[in-house]
């Protein structure tokens, strides 16, 4: 299990993946059950950085 916080200009919150988005902060509950690819696409087209905290 990856934690990934997401930093964008007016947030920085974070989710849970093993592979798929298993729990996100609120602002990010659209990510649930998105593959990573799904999710990086998301954060990418909206010009937002991610980066791995912790694996677990």
């Amino acid at each position: 299990m990856k934690l990934v916080r997401v930093v964008a200009p007016h947030f920085v919150a974070g989710f849970e993946t093993d592979g798929v988005v298993r729990r996100a902060a609120p602002i990010l509950k659209y990510l649930v059950g998105k593959t990573d690819d799904q999710a990086r696409a998301h954060i990418n087209s909206k010009g937002w950085k991610a980066s791995i905290v912790r694996e677990v």
